[in-house]
């Protein structure tokens, strides 16, 4: 007999900028540097999953920015627990220099290319939207 486990629920952030008309994600690193990854984390109880998503993004990557449209979403499971992760887009407008989880991690802004090589299989497709929606300008 199988026991039912809880469907625990996540948000995640996609962070982008523009600069000298390149379109750059950041990515941080886990608490133990092993890999990169966007910001992600579970939500508090009766927390909205956007809201979740502009809280973890500052705590772990010190960003602060606009919350777009969900990207989607995506489902794993890890030491027998099921997660459920809304994945969403943000326009980073304030990088900032000291933040919650600055001695854990360190924060890199990369080309859509190497970020997507980077992340897990499950987020690459968010990734490789980002492209897709956001409009960089004319190329000189």
């Amino acid at each position: 007999m199988s026991k039912v486990t809880r469907l625990y629920r996540q948000a995640a952030v996609i962070p982008f900028r523009i600069r000298d008309k390149r379109l750059e994600i950041a990515l941080v690193t886990t608490p133990h540097g092993k890999r990169w990854v966007v910001p992600k984390g579970s939500l508090d109880d009766g927390e909205r999953a956007r809201d979740a998503a502009i809280r973890e993004t500052e705590e772990e990557a010190g960003l602060i920015g606009h919350l777009g449209r969900k990207l989607g979403r995506y489902r794993f499971t890890r030491a027998n627990e099921r997660y459920e992760v809304e994945v969403y887009l943000m326009r980073v407008t304030v990088v900032l220099d000291y933040w919650l989880e600055a001695g854990l991690r360190r924060r890199r802004w990369l080309r859509i290319d190497k970020a997507a090589a980077l992340v897990r299989e499950d987020l690459q497709p968010f990734v490789h939207e980002v492209e897709r929606m956001v409009h960089v300008g004319a190329r000189s």
